[in-house]
């Protein structure tokens, strides 16, 4: 029997799995592409307004941050900019998700042994999950340059545009069977992946925002960067993701043929024989199961704080420029510059720490679909107990990490303006400023768990929302009260805006209503 047997019909399978949350990931990639696409178009008419754009986001280094740098005053070089990076991050993440899901999720629940029994050969479920997520994004890509050039952009831009996205995509999909072959679960898969993620993230942002551009070539999201879609169409630059993707394939399926099936090639690590004075009762069992992850989030934000504050006092330098204070007014609220480009900043952490809150809200949900919140629940821990236990954590958990972030920017900045103590004070509480949104957050997994548990993975759907709505939104041109409807927008835009308690106080309670109908729909439903 081949090693790949069966592979055909795997991916058929895994296909037909993921019928609803397959199209929905296609439609975000390409959709981000055509409203995109649309409303440049309508927002940057003629040749000056565009010359204008671009002569402020070069200058801006919040923009090249987020959004890279922009090639030319073209409209298919905007879109690009407007999409490329965002574009590549999100097909990263399609394919980091369904690798894992098909490969380490489907080991680690056992059903991978159950067919496994039958004729289907060692590597198999790794070629069927790369065979899948190599589609996703190929359809990915030619979706994107397809409404590209509907909306009138040139072809090849548009195919370059579109194909260095899913170039992207595939080189984490190689990256995430990889990272799935160490690691003995799901979780601590996708969580290295994501890591790597971040890291690439960050080596690109500090690419664009300094004059080392040799860091985008150290990146996979810097290579799609190099591609020039609409500034010169630079082919060859696709080879490096094909290749970088083909390497860590193979790397993959070495590593899997030297690892016994159910393990990781890292041998787990035995625990003690007795329950430390942390980990004892309900809290501590919470406290076991989410402490690895909290302590890898609080080390990226911390990185992303300080390589993102390390530049605020660059930012001054543009202060001179009316475009740019322009753009920068709009970014961050505020007419200085250093405190519109840390208000940015600080909305991207408080919109990943929701997604922390969101994961912690998705771990207790899987606790109790496994079978093991059963057993707990089975002595004398209440319902409430055990999920303000999971609870607790999310709310302390998304806090710390806000500080995190807070202290890396605070230290980034405050080395280079020689006010550590000051700008750590201001910085921390500017972080923090964010909580009571992430709390809203939270409360929304929260209401999905407890009143329809099997819609909990949901709720990464608002977040989503308020992403695109704090991202995109306002290139949109999307009405103020469509703006609204993300509780980030109505967080004081600190440093440098009136800290304002009324809205801390309605996002406040807000939550907590959220937070209470999710306890008492936990409370009254069937387990599983």
């Amino acid at each position: 029997m081949s090693a790949a047997a069966g592979t055909r019909q795997l991916a058929r399978l895994a296909a037909r799995r993921d019928r609803i949350v397959l199209p929905v990931w296609l439609y975000a990639l390409v959709g981000l592409a055509g409203s995109s696409a649309y409303s440049i178009r309508g927002l940057y008419p003629d040749q000056a307004s565009r010359a204008g754009l671009v002569d402020a986001v070069g200058a801006a280094p919040t923009a090249a941050a987020l959004y890279g740098g922009i090639l030319n005053g073209s409209l298919g070089a905007i879109t690009g900019w407007r999409v490329g990076v965002l574009g590549s991050v999100l097909a990263a993440v399609m394919s980091i998700l369904l690798v894992t899901r098909h490969t380490r999720a489907e080991e680690q629940n056992g059903r991978q042994e159950l067919v496994s029994a039958g004729m289907v050969g060692r590597y198999a479920f790794l070629a069927a999950a790369l065979q899948l997520v190599l589609t996703a994004n190929l359809l990915a890509g030619l979706g994107i340059a397809g409404v590209c050039a509907l909306f009138g952009l040139p072809a090849a831009g548009s195919f370059a545009l579109g194909l260095g996205i899913a170039g992207c995509g595939v080189v984490f999909a190689g990256l995430a069977a990889v990272t799935a072959q160490p690691t003995g679960s799901s979780r601590s898969a996708s969580g290295l992946a994501f890591t790597l993620l971040g890291v690439a993230y960050l080596v690109r942002a500090a690419g664009d925002m300094s004059t080392n551009s040799w860091l985008l070539w150290c990146s996979p999201i810097g290579w799609f960067e190099q591609v020039r879609a609409f500034g010169g169409d630079r082919w060859w630059t696709l080879a490096l993701p094909l290749a970088g993707a083909a390497l860590l394939v193979l790397l993959a399926g070495w590593l899997l043929g030297r690892r016994d099936y159910g393990s990781g090639l890292l041998p787990a690590r035995l625990g003690p024989d007795r329950a430390g004075p942390g980990t004892r009762g309900v809290t501590g069992l919470a406290w076991r199961l989410h402490r690895a992850q909290l302590a890898g989030w609080a080390a990226g934000l911390f990185a992303m704080g300080a390589v993102f504050g390390s530049f605020a006092k660059d930012v001054s330098a543009f202060s001179d420029s009316a475009r740019v204070q322009k753009v920068m007014a709009e970014l961050g609220g505020t007419q200085n510059l250093a405190d519109a480009y840390l208000v940015t900043i600080n909305g991207l952490v408080g919109l990943l720490a929701g997604g922390y809150a969101v994961s912690v809200v998705c771990r207790a949900r899987a606790e109790e679909s496994g079978g093991r919140a059963e057993a707990v629940l089975a002595g004398a821990v209440t319902r409430t107990r055990w999920l303000l236990s999971h609870l607790l954590i999310a709310a302390a958990g998304s806090a710390a990490l806000l500080v995190a972030a807070g202290v890396g920017a605070g230290l980034g900045d405050g080395l280079r303006v020689h006010d550590v103590p000051g700008t750590l004070r201001t910085l921390i509480g500017a972080a923090l400023a964010q909580w009571p949104a992430v709390l809203v957050v939270a409360g929304l997994a929260v209401l999905l768990f407890g009143l329809r548990p099997t819609l909990t993975n949901a709720a990464w759907g608002p977040l989503g929302l308020f992403v695109f709505l704090g991202l995109i939104g306002p290139e949109l041109g999307l009405s103020q009260a469509v703006l609204d409807l993300s509780p980030f927008v109505q967080v004081p835009r600190l440093p440098g805006g009136h800290l304002a308690a009324a809205p801390l106080c309605w996002l406040a309670a807000l939550a907590l209503c959220l937070l209470t109908a999710g306890m008492a729909g936990f409370r009254r439903r069937d387990l599983g």
